[in-house]
């Protein structure tokens, strides 16, 4: 698994009582991997795995290695924690389970400085066979991943991918062509802000993104254009998903994502307690934006 091009993150969708709706998923999970995307990373932020205990993670895992099985499509997995060794054990667990790859980021109460996360992915990578996708989630985890550290870590045999943000596509770019020059050469460089995506539509990079999962094929069709040069379809694109990113960027990001999932037919109840669900008219709001979007996919 090499973590490139359009690579979903779909949610892990509850009941209302806050149970996993595994039938639910499973049927996510094969519609995402008929729908044209490259990959599908399950246990990321949109999937709540902050939230989950060990044994939910490890039938969330189950579960989606099974609905993918067949289809071509590579199921990643994260396995971000708060100790190296439950990193590990997920690691293992997700191995085990048949996941295609890992991704992982600096997830710590005390955030961590880059000496303790070289030995958290040099311990990790040494204990695992499975291609790793170094993630940059600050707005989480509260550490910007220098370049140069994610650079340096590509040197291990299996860290394959490095996904990054920025707050600009000013320094993004920077960002990238630091990473380019620094890094062990096949290492995929990807995309994970949705306002980044859309904004700049990055062909050459992979989009690594929530809002794949909740639209599927207009996201396909919307990365299709980018790496065909089709300028004048990229405009229509990210003018039709403009609004939504607008809406999601001034929402509480976990709860406004899964009522995008509700919205789009993922049925799901809200993020588990304590986080609240967008009110009412947030998601009148999403809606709207949706509507926007998949009047794009009929033009």
């Amino acid at each position: 698994m090499q973590f490139s091009g359009l690579v979903a993150y779909p949610v892990t969708p509850f009941f209302p009582g806050g149970a996993i709706d595994l039938v639910t998923f499973a049927e996510q999970i094969e519609r995402l991997a008929d729908s044209g995307v490259e990959a599908i990373c399950v246990l990321g932020t949109a999937g709540s795995f902050a939230y989950l205990d060990h044994q939910e993670r490890g039938n969330v895992v189950r579960t989606a290695v099974a609905a993918a099985k067949g289809s071509g499509v590579p199921v990643g997995v994260g396995i971000s924690a708060l100790t190296t060794q439950r990193v590990l054990e997920l690691g293992w667990d997700a191995e085990n389970a048949g996941a295609d790859g890992l991704v992982v980021n600096p997830l710590s109460y005390v955030a961590l400085r880059s000496p303790e996360i070289a030995d958290q992915v040099e311990t990790v990578a040494s204990s695992v066979s499975l291609p790793l996708c170094l993630d940059n989630n600050p707005a989480t985890t509260g550490f910007v991943y220098p370049v140069d550290l994610a650079a340096e870590l590509t040197r291990l045999e299996n860290v394959v991918a490095f996904k990054d943000t920025a707050d600009s596509a000013r320094a993004l770019q920077n960002r990238r062509h630091l990473f380019d020059e620094l890094c062990d050469p096949g290492t995929t460089y990807g995309v994970a802000s949705a306002h980044l995506i859309v904004d700049d539509a990055i062909a050459s990079a992979a989009w690594h993104t929530g809002l794949a999962a909740a639209l599927p094929r207009e996201f396909t069709a919307f990365r299709t254009a980018a790496v065909t040069g089709d300028e004048d379809a990229v405009r229509r694109w990210q003018e039709a998903l403009r609004p939504l990113i607008e809406v999601l960027r001034w929402e509480r990001p976990l709860s406004s994502i899964y009522a995008l999932n509700d919205v789009c037919g993922v049925r799901t109840s809200a993020p588990r307690r304590p986080l609240h669900p967008v009110t009412t008219q947030s998601r009148q709001r999403i809606e709207a934006a949706v509507r926007v979007v998949r009047h794009a996919m009929t033009d």
